[in-house]
């Protein structure tokens, strides 16, 4: 089995986290990452040509996008874990049960500096766990 580097995991992470969307060779472990934010129309129009030849050859990579809503949410779940105030934890969890329950708990967060670092520091692990075990389930498909 191949391995990747810690640091490429750490790195793609914080590219999904943004909305890119990465592509691992599966036998060179070459990343390749497309930005989806970019409004360059030149810099989107050869980054849709790779994509496209990506895609073409999609059986030799993996590709990593954002975790699903689902798994967002589980993510926010287990932060709620981390988190000692008993009033805040409810805050979170009271807005984890509304609709729209990721833009609730984003703002939530956001209302605290320190809850805001906590978060941005928990979420980074998260991704970065999430993409470790997307990278081992495809490895090992």
């Amino acid at each position: 089995m191949y391995t990747i580097h810690q640091s490429a995991i750490k790195k793609i992470a914080e590219d999904i986290a943004i909305g890119n969307t990465c592509y691992v060779h599966l036998y060179s472990r070459k990343i390749t990452t497309i930005d989806n934010m970019t409004e360059d129309t030149k810099i989107r129009e050869a980054q849709e040509k790779t994509q496209a030849e990506l895609e073409h050859k999609i059986s030799d990579y993996v590709k990593i996008e954002q975790p699903s809503t689902s798994d967002q949410l589980v993510m926010m779940e287990f932060f709620l874990e981390e988190i000692s105030d008993k009033s805040i934890r409810k805050q979170l969890s009271n807005a984890l049960k509304r609709k729209n329950p990721i833009r609730n708990f984003t703002q939530t967060v956001n209302s605290s500096i320190e809850l805001s670092i906590h978060w941005e520091n928990f979420n980074a692990k998260e991704h970065e766990r999430w993409v470790a075990d997307f990278i081992i389930d495809a490895y090992n498909f």
